[in-house]
């Protein structure tokens, strides 16, 4: 199958990140990678953690947090 056209022609609006931005997804994943460990040491429960995790993408916003929800 060959594609001669696009039927949907959107335009795609390139997301400039600023220093905060790209910070606070770094914090972000720091946090989660913390938290992961404490999960997979059993220190807290599986409800700690996604309790956690929901707490930390709400502070930090991460980029692709509408998927990490």
């Amino acid at each position: 199958m060959r594609v001669e056209k696009l039927e949907s022609e959107k335009e795609v609006i390139k997301t400039e990140y600023t220093e905060r931005d790209l910070k606070a997804e770094l914090n972000f994943y720091l946090s989660d990678k913390f938290i992961q460990d404490l999960f997979l040491l059993d220190e807290i429960s599986h409800e700690e953690y996604r309790k956690i995790r929901r707490e930390n993408i709400k502070k930090f916003s991460p980029i692709l947090s509408e998927l990490l929800l």
